[in-house]
């Protein structure tokens, strides 16, 4: 009753049907009114007063003080509502497990012991790093023991955490799959290291192209790259390995969508090759949400400390709730039934959609392998590529431009079309108006 006659009152002040001066009721004749305690009311009013929605003053009536109208809630320029939203390795938010995270975050209130919501350590709290642990050992094959592991808010700030370590251990410069994601190599500069990139064939990140004295580590995403959708050979991924141990190198390891494969089981993590030369990082922010901003490192033993140190000073770790709530999520078997459920799902997508494409731009062909939520459509050597996504946005139609991801000379053009967050039911719609703009602008020939 206390919270209902509170939010009334708040609610009318703000949106002027209570306007500045108005007099209240006393509290007694209030209470009196409305059938409840006074003890109902005073509270009430304390605590309006106490937001500066009244004037109380001592035995007399409460009035209204003057305050601003809450202003509208603005849609966030920076998202934009497409018609067709076919944005690249984004997720459905829409699958959300609310039941399942609902569960799970209760239990975790439930049983949370009171040192948990102090000061901890700050590589996470233990529950959830040993169910990584064993969550990464048994579907990824990386060997990491709970103390090396480091919970992180999603993989943006695992990377800073990186970078910053290695500005600090001499480090100049960092060696990148080209092309890339554009916020990556924005991340790895912004810590003040400089991007190297090297280039990127059907097999993964070319070794050939690694040059000695320019990479004191590699950043690389073997299990599906981003953006051409490659992965990384068992070969190439030896190489790479080899390459790493004869220069010091250390190698990063982006496993952000690992879990969906569609063609048959994915390769395991390069760590599990190396533990002690490959930092693998991982995130829940495309199997459950990215709002969720739950990411990790399985890090080599001479990288902890240093990390947990960086992690304390840049946040003093991350909630626990969030951590006990997804460990919870992962011992209790319902995030493994999740995933499976979004993998036949985004499979599903992706077949229809490489199938549509198939139908109406035959002549264009599809490229990356049967995973994640993207493919990329490759267009003509030299098209205007930019050109043509900033048309299809006028349009409504939101792909990304290959070219702009490039870090290295190239003539290769095409579109990065995501199926995360494109319903089935829209996709040969979707295909048929991106068909019709890349005829137009001379993309496609029939």
């Amino acid at each position: 009753m206390r919270q209902s006659l509170r939010e009334s009152l708040r609610i009318a002040i703000q949106d002027g049907r209570l306007t500045a001066g108005t007099v209240l009721p006393s509290s007694r004749r209030l209470a009196a009114d409305l059938g409840v305690s006074r003890g109902v009311t005073t509270d009430a009013y304390e605590q309006l007063a106490s937001e500066g929605y009244l004037d109380v003053r001592q035995r007399a009536a409460p009035v209204v003080a003057p305050v601003h109208a809450a202003a509208p809630a603005a849609p966030d320029p920076h998202v934009p509502a497409w018609r067709f939203d076919l944005t690249a390795i984004t997720p459905d938010v829409r699958l959300f497990p609310r039941r399942e995270w609902t569960r799970a975050v209760g239990k975790a209130l439930r049983n949370t012991p009171d040192a948990a919501l102090d000061y901890g350590d700050h590589r996470g709290r233990i529950e959830l790093r040993t169910a990584l642990s064993s969550y990464l050992a048994r579907v990824r094959g990386v060997r990491v023991d709970p103390g090396r592991i480091v919970v992180t808010q999603g993989f943006t700030q695992a990377l800073d955490l990186m970078c910053r370590v290695l500005l600090v251990r001499g480090a100049r410069w960092i060696a990148v799959e080209s092309p890339t994601h554009p916020d990556l190599a924005a991340g790895i500069e912004q810590s003040g290291l400089s991007v190297v990139g090297c280039a990127v064939d059907s097999d993964g990140l070319r070794t050939d192209d690694l040059t000695p004295g320019r990479a004191d580590a590699i950043m690389v995403a073997p299990a599906h790259q981003f953006p051409t959708g490659s992965v990384m050979t068992s070969r190439r991924r030896v190489a790479l390995l080899d390459w790493a141990a004869s220069h010091d190198c250390l190698i990063l390891e982006d496993d952000y969508d690992a879990e969906f494969r569609y063609d048959r089981t994915p390769l395991g993590a390069v760590q599990g090759l190396a533990p002690g030369r490959v930092v693998h990082i991982g995130t829940a922010s495309k199997t459950l949400a990215p709002g969720v901003r739950l990411g990790w490192m399985s890090l080599p033993a001479g990288l902890v400390d240093e990390v947990r140190t960086r992690k304390g000073l840049a946040d003093s770790g991350s909630p626990a709730f969030d951590q006990l709530a997804f460990a919870e999520f992962l011992t209790s078997g319902d995030y493994d039934r999740h995933v499976a459920r979004a993998r036949q799902t985004y499979r599903r997508r992706r077949d229809r959609l490489v199938q549509a494409l198939a139908t109406t731009l035959p002549e264009l062909p599809v490229q990356g392998s049967a995973a994640g939520m993207h493919i990329l459509l490759r267009l003509p050597d030299d098209t205007d590529d930019i050109a043509i996504a900033v048309a299809a946005a006028s349009q409504g139609i939101g792909v990304k431009a290959l070219s702009p991801l490039q870090l290295t000379p190239s003539r290769d053009r095409g579109l990065v079309l995501g199926y995360g967050r494109l319903p089935e039911a829209k996709i040969d719609e979707a295909t048929a108006a991106l068909a019709s703009l890349l005829k137009k602008a001379g993309a496609s020939r029939t």
